[in-house]
């Protein structure tokens, strides 16, 4: 696709200097201000192809985010319900979430994201790194490897993305 950018910019390059060759210095203005912007435009959008992966990953920054926001909405919500009712729905426990993130940058934005969440607390890393304890009010039917799933899947998975 480069490629192809540039050669059209070459393109356009040669087919004006052949119009200015045959008609002289007549070639009105304007075929210098097009060919002016056509070269920008295609420098432009080649080097907006070499940037392609940091633009892909400013998208899914930007799903991370949203992704963040939907999940301490829920969260919120779900805390607020178990401090204004009577009766407690909690099923609190410690489980260990094994981690796929690599880098300690990776393992410290995951963990962060976990911690802001309402419901859930990062205790601790392992010291191989390989699994990050959290400690969560709500253990559904007590199934750990449902949630520690669902963290997985949710933010591990979104900030592994942003990092490749």
């Amino acid at each position: 696709m480069i490629r192809l950018l540039r050669w059209l910019g070459v393109i356009a390059l040669v087919v004006t200097l052949a119009i200015h060759v045959k008609y002289g210095n007549s070639l009105p203005l304007q075929w210098y201000i097009a060919l002016f912007f056509g070269i920008a435009i295609t420098g432009w959008l080649s080097s907006f192809f070499y940037a392609r992966k940091a633009f892909i990953q400013v998208i899914w920054l930007a799903e991370l985010t949203v992704y963040f926001l939907w999940e301490l909405i829920k969260a919120s919500f779900v805390v607020a319900h178990e401090v204004l009712t009577p009766t407690h729905y909690m099923e609190a426990g410690i489980i260990a979430v094994p981690l796929d993130t690599k880098t300690d940058l990776e393992i410290t934005i995951f963990s962060s994201l976990v911690s802001l969440t309402p419901g859930t607390l990062s205790i601790d890393v392992s010291a191989d790194k390989s699994h990050l304890f959290v400690h969560a009010m709500y253990i559904e039917k007590g199934d750990t490897a449902a949630l520690a799933q669902e963290l997985k899947e949710g933010f591990e998975r979104r900030v592994i993305r942003i990092f490749e």
